[in-house]
C-alpha cells in the first residue's frame, strides 16, 4: 500500500503527503521512493557530464524516531527529510520553491541553453545562503556542474554560428566582421563567468583556504560559509580551461583583443598548476589529464594571433613547448600524436629564427616511435608539408639540405611500404623554394633529381616549381667558377625550354613562364660570358617586351631584365658589346618613359654601362673603338649628372678611372684624362679610398704628389685630403661640427682612413646593420 502510493505521488506531479512507518515495509517504501526519483530526475542524460553521483542513505541507516515525509512535489524530491540524515531545506523563494527546486530549476535551465536565467538563480542562492550562513540553502554540486556545462555549449553555439556565417558571406563587410567581433565578445564573457563559478566553488568548498586563492577582486564573500561537498572535480577545472580556450580561438578569429584574451594562456597555466596541486592530494580527487595539457596547449597556440602577440608571436610557440616539456615531464602520463601535432603547427606558424629546428625535431621524434611499433604516431602528409614549408621560409644556410632530408625520409618511408604517406606537389614545392634561397652551389646538382622523382611518381610541377629550380640553378651558376658555373647556366636555360614545353601540354597544372622566371635565365646567361649568351638574353628580354606591348602584364619587363641583359653583353668578349650594353639602357629609358614603373632606371644600370665600356678592352679593339668606349663611359657619367633621381656616387668615379687606365696607352694623354676625372671627383666631394688608390697606381709619383700630396693638410701629423673632397662619401655619423656640418671620414695621402670618432662611430653602425651581427649591439669591439 505504501509503494503504490509513493508511485502514484510521483507520476501524478501532486503535492501529496504520505505517511510512513518505522516499519521494514515503510524503509522499503522510501528506498523505492529514492530509487524512482534519481533514475527519473538524473537520467542517463547526465552521464560523462562532470555531475557527482547522489549517495543516498540506506533504509538501515534512517533513524525510526522520524517517520512521516513532508509535503514535497516531484521536481524537489530531494528535499525530502527523514530523520537527521536529511535536513529540511532552509532556503525557499519569494515563491515558496525550495532549495531542492531551485536546483532542479538551475540544471534544467541549464540543459535548456538558457545560461542568463540559471545563472541568475545561481547567484540568488549563493546570495541567500551566505547572508543567512546556511550551506543547506546553496546550490549542490550537480547545479554548478550543469551550470558551466551550459557555458561551454553556449560558447560552441556562438562560435559555429560565426563560422557558418563567414562560410556564408565570402565577401565579407563591415556588418559581419562587426558581428563576428560581438560574437567573440560574448564568448569571452562566458570564459570569465565560468572562471568566477569556479572561484566561488573553490570558495565555498574551502579549497581557497589551502592554496593561494585565484580571485583577483570583488566577488561573493564566502568566508563566513565552507561546504566541503562543493569540491571543484577534475571535470569543472578542465570545463575552465576549454572556456578561455575557446575565447582565444574566437578572439583569435574575429582579431578580437582585451585584458582577458591578453592574459588567457597565463590564467589556464594557473589552473593547470593547481590541479597538479591537488593531484599529490588522493582525497581530492583532481588530477590534469592529457587532454587537460592538450587544452592549454591550445590555449597558448591560439594566443599568436590575438593582438598580444602580433608584434612578438614568438612568445606563443615558446609557452606552447613549455606546457608540453611539463607533460613529457610527468610520472604517469605521456604526449600524444595530438600533441606533438599541435606543437609541429604552432612553431611552423612562428616567425622564431629555430621555429623550422624545433618543427624538425618533433617531426623526427613521431617518425622515431612509429618506426619502433607505435602505429598512431605516423607523421601524417600535413605534418609533412608544416616542416617543409617552415624550412622554405627560414634564413638559414642549412635550409635546404634539411627540407632534402625530410623528403628523402618521406621518400623512404614510403617506397618501403612501412607508409602510406606519399608526398605531393607541395612538398615537392617547398622544398624547391628552400632550395631557391640557398647560396650553395652543391644544392644545384638535386635539382634535376628532384624533377626526374616528380615524373616517376606522375606529380607534375607547376610555374612555383620551375621558378624555383631556375632561381636555384641561377644562384648557383653566379656564386659556382669555372665550368661547374656554365653547367648551372646551361641548366637554366634548359630548364626554361623544358617549362615551356610543358606550358603546351600540361592540362593538369597551369605552367606559365613570367618576368620573373625570364630574368632569371638572363641573369644565369650573363655568367658563360660569350657573345652567344648575351644574345640569347636579349631575345628573352625583347620576347618580354614584345609580349607586354601585346598586353601580356605577367611579361612586364623589370629592372633586372634590363641590368642581366646589360652584365650579359659586358662580360661577352664581343667588340660591339659596349655598344649593345648601351643600346640596353637606352630601351630601359625609353621603357620607363612609356609607364614601366619597372623599368625605372638606378645608378647600378649606368654603372653595369660603365663597366661594360672598361671590359671592352679586353676585346682586342681598335685604338679608336677604345677612344669610342671611354666616350661613352664619359658621357654615361655626364647622364648621371642631368638626372632628377640619382646623381653619380664613388663607385661611379671609380669605374671611370679604371675606363682611363683600361682604354688609354701608358703615356701623358691617359695621365691627363685620370687627372681630369680625379679632379671631377674632388669637386664632387666623392674621393673615397678605392678611388685614391687607383688613382695612386696608374700616374707616376710626380704627378700623384703634384695632384694629392703638395698641398695636403695635416691631421694629427699626418698627411690627410681636404675635407671638402670627401664631403659627400655617405658617412652619416652622429657627432657633428659645431656649426652643425657633417663629419667627414679623415683618409690620409696614403689611402688609409686615420681614425677619428666620426669614423668609429661609422663603422660601429655597420657593423650593427650586418646580418647575425647582431649581439655587437651595444658590446665593445
Amino acid at each position: 500500500m505504501h509503494r503504490r502510493a509513493l508511485h502514484n505521488c510521483i507520476n501524478s506531479h501532486r503535492p501529496s503527503r504520505v505517511a510512513v512507518s518505522s516499519s521494514l515495509s515503510g524503509e522499503h517504501a522510501l528506498n523505492e521512493c529514492t530509487t524512482i526519483v534519481h533514475n527519473n530526475t538524473f537520467g542517463c542524460r547526465r552521464q560523462h557530464r562532470g555531475y557527482a553521483s547522489r549517495c543516498l542513505p540506506s533504509p538501515s541507516s534512517l533513524v525510526p524516531t522520524y517517520n512521516t515525509i513532508q509535503q514535497y512535489d516531484p521536481p524537489s524530491l530531494w528535499g525530502i527529510v527523514v530523520g537527521s540524515t536529511f535536513q529540511t531545506c532552509a532556503f525557499s523563494s519569494s515563491d515558496g520553491s525550495t532549495s531542492g527546486d531551485l536546483n532542479e530549476q538551475i540544471i534544467s535551465l541549464s540543459e535548456s541553453g538558457d545560461v542568463a536565467k540559471s545563472e541568475e538563480i545561481l547567484y540568488q542562492m549563493q546570495t541567500s545562503a551566505i547572508s543567512q550562513k546556511d550551506k543547506a540553502a546553496l546550490p549542490d554540486i550537480d547545479s554548478y556542474t550543469a551550470f558551466m556545462n551550459a557555458l561551454l555549449d553556449k560558447q560552441y553555439e556562438l562560435m559555429d554560428a560565426s563560422r557558418n556565417d563567414n562560410t556564408t558571406n565570402n565577401n565579407k563587410n563591415d556588418a559581419t566582421t562587426f558581428s563576428d567581433e560581438q560574437g567573440a565578445i560574448k564568448v569571452v564573457a562566458l570564459a570569465e563567468t565560468a572562471h568566477d563559478v569556479l572561484i566561488q566553488m573553490e570558495d565555498i568548498s574551502g579549497v581557497s583556504d589551502h592554496y593561494t586563492s585565484m580571485r583577483l577582486t570583488g566577488g561573493i564573500d564566502s568566508s563566513s560559509l565552507r561546504d566541503a561537498s562543493l569540491k571543484p572535480t577534475s571535470h569543472h577545472y578542465d570545463a575552465v580551461i576549454s572556456a578561455f580556450v575557446n575565447a582565444t580561438i574566437a578572439a583569435h578569429d574575429a582579431k578580437y583583443t582585451s585584458h582577458l584574451t591578453k592574459n588567457a594562456p597565463y590564467i589556464v597555466q594557473r589552473w593547470l598548476q593547481r590541479m597538479e596541486t591537488l593531484s599529490f592530494d588522493p582525497q581530492s580527487g583532481v588530477a590534469p589529464s592529457v587532454e587537460t595539457y592538450h587544452r592549454v596547449m591550445e590555449a597558448c597556440a591560439s594566443s599568436s594571433g590575438t593582438a598580444t602577440f602580433s608584434r612578438q608571436n614568438n612568445k606563443a610557440p615558446i609557452l606552447t613547448q613549455a606546457i608540453f616539456d611539463k607533460l613529457k615531464q610527468s610520472t604517469n602520463l605521456r604526449p600524444t600524436d595530438k600533441e606533438y601535432r599541435l606543437l609541429i603547427r604552432t612553431w611552423c606558424g612562428s616567425s622564431c629564427k629555430d621555429a623550422a629546428y624545433k618543427a624538425t625535431g618533433l617531426w623526427m621524434t613521431m617518425l622515431k616511435a612509429f618506426k619502433g611499433g607505435i602505429e598512431e604516431m605516423e607523421p601524417t602528409l600535413d605534418d609533412g608539408k608544416m616542416v617543409l614549408e617552415a624550412w622554405s621560409r627560414a634564413i638559414n644556410k642549412h635550409s635546404a639540405r634539411r627540407a632534402q632530408n625530410i623528403l628523402s625520409a618521406m621518400e623512404k618511408l614510403h617506397n618501403a611500404k612501412k607508409s602510406d604517406v606519399k608526398p605531393d606537389l607541395d612538398c615537392y614545392r617547398y622544398v624547391l623554394t628552400a632550395m631557391s634561397r640557398s647560396k650553395v652551389p652543391e644544392v644545384g646538382k638535386n635539382v634535376a633529381k628532384l624533377f626526374k622523382t616528380m615524373e616517376d611518381g606522375h606529380i607534375f610541377p607547376d610555374t612555383q616549381c620551375f621558378d624555383a629550380a631556375i632561381e636555384t640553378l641561377m644562384n648557383c651558376a653566379s656564386n659556382a667558377r669555372g665550368d661547374e658555373a656554365n653547367d648551372f647556366s646551361k641548366m637554366a636555360e634548359s630548364m626554361l625550354v623544358q617549362m615551356e614545353k610543358e606550358q603546351d601540354r600540361s592540362s593538369v597544372s597551369v605552367v606559365k613562364p613570367s618576368a620573373t622566371t625570364y630574368t632569371h635565365v638572363i641573369q644565369a646567361l650573363g655568367v658563360r660570358k660569350s657573345k652567344s649568351a648575351a644574345e640569347k638574353a636579349d631575345a628573352l628580354l625583347r620576347r618580354m617586351e614584345s609580349k607586354y606591348s601585346e598586353g601580356d602584364e605577367s611579361m612586364k619587363p623589370t629592372r633586372d631584365s634590363y641590368v642581366g641583359t646589360i652584365h650579359a653583353y659586358g662580360n661577352c668578349g664581343s667588340t660591339y658589346s659596349f655598344i649593345n650594353a648601351n643600346e640596353v639602357l637606352q630601351r630601359m629609358i625609353a621603357q620607363y618613359s612609356d609607364g614601366n614603373e619597372s623599368a625605372r632606371p638606378d645608378v647600378c644600370s649606368y654603372h653595369a654601362v660603365i663597366r661594360a665600356c672598361a671590359n671592352a678592352a679586353n676585346n682586342n679593339l681598335s685604338p679608336d673603338k677604345e677612344k669610342e668606349a671611354l666616350v661613352m663611359a664619359i658621357s654615361t657619367v655626364q647622364n648621371m649628372k642631368k638626372s632628377e633621381s640619382f646623381h653619380p656616387n664613388a663607385k661611379s668615379y671609380l669605374l671611370l678611372l679604371q675606363c682611363c687606365t683600361n682604354l688609354l696607352p701608358s703615356g701623358n694623354e691617359r695621365e691627363k684624362a685620370l687627372c681630369s676625372v680625379f679632379r671631377c671627383c674632388c669637386k664632387d666631394g666623392l674621393v673615397s679610398q678605392h678611388a685614391l688608390k687607383e688613382f695612386q697606381s696608374a700616374v707616376s709619383n710626380e704627378v700623384y704628389h703634384r695632384e694629392v700630396v703638395n698641398d695636403a693638410p695635416s691631421y694629427n701629423g699626418v698627411k690627410a685630403l681636404p675635407e671638402k673632397w670627401t664631403r659627400n662619401l655617405g658617412f652619416k655619423v652622429r657627432m657633428q661640427e659645431a656649426e652643425g656640418g657633417k663629419r667627414s671620414p679623415v683618409i690620409s695621402v696614403s689611402g688609409a682612413v686615420i681614425s677619428s670618432t666620426a669614423y668609429n662611430d661609422y663603422r660601429m653602425r655597420r657593423r650593427w646593420a650586418k646580418t647575425n651581427q647582431k649581439l655587437l649591439q651595444g658590446g665593445r669591439m
